[in-house]
């Protein structure tokens, strides 16, 4: 596969500068030591309070706090304390992998090992130049809770929201647990 290369060379140097996540270690790994797949991107999901512009386009947010683990609520206090203008959410994005894979057959196995472990929105990304499979999380949602410095959701309502962004992680790290061994199991026969 002509990419593998530079994809595993960048890789390394995202590991040396400190930005991978380290939670897809294992994971990344596995795939990268196959020889019919290779990782391009991941991240194993992440609690985010961000602002937007009113518009609400991509390009306008702005993170006030990001965490690849639980959080506590303290720490999404002080991230909120931090919005000013637009629109301020609190959301959870679900983990997810491209992997690049040497044909359609390669593909077609990764993406039932990924929907037996219940990623069920996995799918083919792209075909050409490379075959990318999307391998992502259903564990995720987005909440506004303010407006222009303004924070419209009590101290209670941002509690349980923390609440559940922190199950919406672990049931983050277990699926991907499973697509781990799921993809072990099926590489090795």
């Amino acid at each position: 596969m002509p990419d593998r290369t530079s994809a595993l060379s960048k890789l390394e140097a995202a590991k040396n500068a400190g930005l991978f996540d380290s939670e897809m270690e294992e994971l990344v790994s596995a795939i990268n030591s196959s020889g019919r797949h290779y990782t391009t991107s991941c991240c194993a999901g992440r609690i985010v309070v961000s602002e937007s512009s009113s518009d609400n386009k991509k390009k306008s947010y702005e993170w006030l706090g990001k965490w690849h683990k639980e959080v506590s609520v303290n720490d999404v206090f002080c991230a909120v304390d931090l919005h000013k203008k637009g629109v301020l959410w609190l959301s959870v994005e679900p983990m997810i992998i491209h992997v690049a894979c040497e044909d359609m057959d390669s593909a077609s196995k990764i993406l039932k090992q990924a929907r037996a472990s219940n990623l069920k929105r996995s799918g083919i990304y792209q075909v050409e130049p490379r075959l990318i499979v999307e391998i992502i999380g259903v564990d995720g949602f987005s909440a506004p809770i303010g407006c222009d410095g303004n924070v419209f959701s009590g101290k209670e309502h941002i509690e349980f929201l923390v609440r559940l962004a922190n199950k919406k992680i672990l049931c983050n790290r277990e699926k991907r647990d499973v697509f781990l061994k799921e993809f072990r199991f099926n590489s090795n026969n």
